[in-house]
């Protein structure tokens, strides 16, 4: 086996969700964050979908590149976590004991 390509996180913001019109409230961490994922989602496309620490849902591109990420919510100390892909295309996640679904 041979590693073809890899995404290092390299956020350093630490974000908690405020109420939607007053915007997420942040501040510098000093470490990165871990992957919270135990199963990541691979779609049709080969795009990759895997929560982190963070909070972020990442989409990554094959060749590990960015593709998309959305803030869900702060996991620091959550359990490591899967994501789903449902018959309707949308990724259903876990993240600090909420269910989120993104998609279209």
């Amino acid at each position: 086996m041979d590693i073809e390509w890899s995404y290092q996180n390299t956020n350093t913001l630490s974000c908690r969700k405020k109420r939607r019109r007053l915007g997420d409230l942040c501040i510098r961490s000093p470490q990165r964050f871990e992957w919270c994922v135990n199963a990541p989602v691979i779609d049709a496309n080969g795009v990759v979908y895997a929560n982190s620490e963070d909070g972020n849902l990442f989409a990554l591109s094959q060749g590990g590149t960015l593709k998309q990420k959305i803030f869900q919510q702060l996991a620091l100390g959550a359990a490591y976590t899967p994501a789903s892909l449902g018959g309707d295309g949308k990724i259903y996640s876990q993240n600090a004991g909420h269910l989120f679904v993104v998609g279209k």
